[in-house]
């Protein structure tokens, strides 16, 4: 009965062991992510920025 326990724990941990690496994996690629997905909003405010500001002067 021990041994059925033991291997049943041991099984549970190897799951569990993989889920977390597999979130691991996860969070870093959503870190990259959003990581461009705030760079490419920087850059469309610049341009709008830019755009906005060229459209005044030339009125």
């Amino acid at each position: 009965m021990n041994n059925d326990i033991i291997r049943y724990v041991l099984e549970q941990s190897g799951g569990l062991l993989i889920a977390v690496i597999l979130i691991v994996r996860m969070e870093a690629k959503l870190d990259g992510l959003t990581s461009e997905i705030t760079r490419l909003t920087d850059t469309l405010t610049r341009h709008l920025i830019f755009f906005s500001q060229n459209g005044k002067t030339e009125k």
